[in-house]
């Protein structure tokens, strides 16, 4: 892929990321950014660093994919006064690769399933409740169930799947009645 081609797809996926978080939030589904120029630059490093992993799995690097992500974690997170409630959601999502890359390479720099449940709480954070149901968020409460059952704890884990569950269930219901003619 040559430098063109990348940077444009690269500002096509900012494009559209920035255009599905606009239209999220003028359907009143995610509270608007009072700044959106820091939620855009947010998209961006996001995209970048996803792109950044991908190549890195590519090459089977799944330690360096790894490190990339565990780097996103040292950034300082706007709070949704600054940025709205997408910079929640792309929270989720970053921790959410994380985890499940943490899950499927338990060789790679070993965590305890205690450390990856700490992970998953600092991920989600402690209003992740009143953010508007979507599909990272639904990805990582799933994942805190999959924790919870490696830490013996079925309840816990069978809370957090009923959680992603509903979550989930929520998402195809909006799917279904904004494709209805």
């Amino acid at each position: 892929m040559t430098r063109h081609t990348w940077i444009a797809t690269l500002l096509g996926a900012v494009v559209g990321a920035g255009v599905m978080l606009a239209g999220l939030a003028q359907a009143g589904r995610l509270a608007p950014a009072p700044r959106p120029e820091v939620l855009v630059t947010l998209a961006q490093t996001v995209e970048a660093e996803h792109r950044r992993v991908d190549l890195l799995l590519k090459q089977r690097d799944y330690a360096g994919a790894i490190a990339a992500l565990e780097q996103m974690r040292t950034i300082a997170w706007p709070e949704p006064a600054v940025a709205g409630d997408a910079a929640a959601v792309l929270r989720h999502d970053v921790y959410g690769r994380l985890v499940r890359l943490r899950l499927d390479h338990p060789d790679v720099d070993p965590k305890t399933p205690d450390a990856l449940a700490e992970l998953v709480g600092e991920g989600l954070g402690a209003d992740y409740k009143a953010i508007a149901t979507n599909a990272f968020t639904a990805r990582l409460v799933g994942l805190r169930g999959e924790i919870a059952e490696k830490q013996g704890r079925d309840g816990d884990a069978l809370s957090a799947y009923e959680e992603a569950l509903d979550m989930n269930r929520a998402l195809l219901q909006q799917a279904l009645a904004g494709a209805a003619p």
